[in-house]
């Protein structure tokens, strides 16, 4: 009787922080969850209502057309080269960066720290000062106005891409890949086989940050390709973002935002288990 009469005020002391610090994780959530809400909800509010004031946090009348109207502004064309221009360069840096993330952790070779030390600088190269040059090499290759020249030269840019790779196979078992090789496997059979179908949460972490990254890229392909046969939902959505709704209402182009995003929405939500342990196996921050 004495315990729990000692116990019983501690254990609910103790409680109060736990509910305070949920309390608060679910304020942020709500607090950054609102502009989401409100372009959702926006997206489906007609053109007066969503220029009223004060602003409706819900629309009083449910437009579905806006929709509609939204994917007649963005084109067939345009969405297919979004995801054409995305996956274009997440399969040729996975091509590249899996064998030589592999092969920096696990295939001795003289001056590997060296090499890795010329792959990380640059990651500290910020991407504008390398426009210029970039372009101009894209244009002597006759590259220009082509999906090879929107998706080359940044699916070049490999280097968090191999340190990734690099720090998931380093914390294999050195084990593993003797066993393989014991058993007459080759460097390729010994990635394929035993080092790859470990590396799920790496690459699905990696597969939905580089999805993401391309999927938002807007100065590259405004450069490379400006033309509309090669245009990009982040180059077709520009003009709204400036505020030139000369040829549709607000809530359409609220509409193709919400079009723009779900892609993003629905893989990270498909990829979000293997995304965390991905991100704790590898020991990124």
């Amino acid at each position: 009787m004495t315990t729990n009469t000692m116990w019983g005020p501690a254990a609910r002391r103790g409680a109060w922080p736990a509910a305070g610090r949920w309390i608060l994780v679910l304020l942020c959530g709500l607090l950054m969850a609102l502009p989401l809400f409100y372009l959702l909800s926006a997206s489906l509010m007609s053109a007066h209502d969503v220029r009223a004031y004060p602003p409706h946090l819900v629309p009083p009348k449910v437009v579905w057309h806006n929709y509609v109207e939204a994917y007649h502004f963005l084109s067939a064309r345009v969405i297919v080269n979004s995801f054409v221009f995305s996956f274009g360069i997440l399969l040729v840096q996975l091509v590249i960066t899996i064998p030589a993330g592999f092969a920096l952790a696990k295939i001795p070779f003289k001056w590997s720290g060296a090499l890795l030390a010329v792959i990380v600088v640059p990651m500290f190269v910020p991407s504008n000062m390398t426009l210029i040059p970039l372009y101009v090499i894209t244009h002597q290759l006759g590259l220009v106005d082509s999906y090879a020249g929107m998706i080359l030269p940044i699916a070049g840019q490999t280097a968090f891409a191999m340190l990734l790779f690099r720090q998931f196979f380093s914390s294999l078992p050195n084990g593993l890949i003797d066993a393989a090789q014991l058993d007459g496997a080759g460097w390729t059979r010994t990635l394929v086989s035993v080092a790859l179908p470990l590396a799920r949460p790496a690459l699905a972490a990696y597969c939905s940050i580089s999805f993401l990254t391309a999927w938002n890229t807007y100065i590259w392909p405004q450069v490379i390709a400006p033309d509309h046969e090669h245009s990009v939902m982040t180059v077709a959505l520009a003009p709204l973002a400036q505020g030139q709704y000369t040829l549709m209402s607000p809530s359409v182009g609220m509409a193709a935002a919400v079009i723009s995003m779900l892609p993003v929405l629905v893989i990270f939500i498909v990829f979000q288990r293997w995304y965390i342990n991905g991100v704790v196996g590898t020991g990124l921050e």
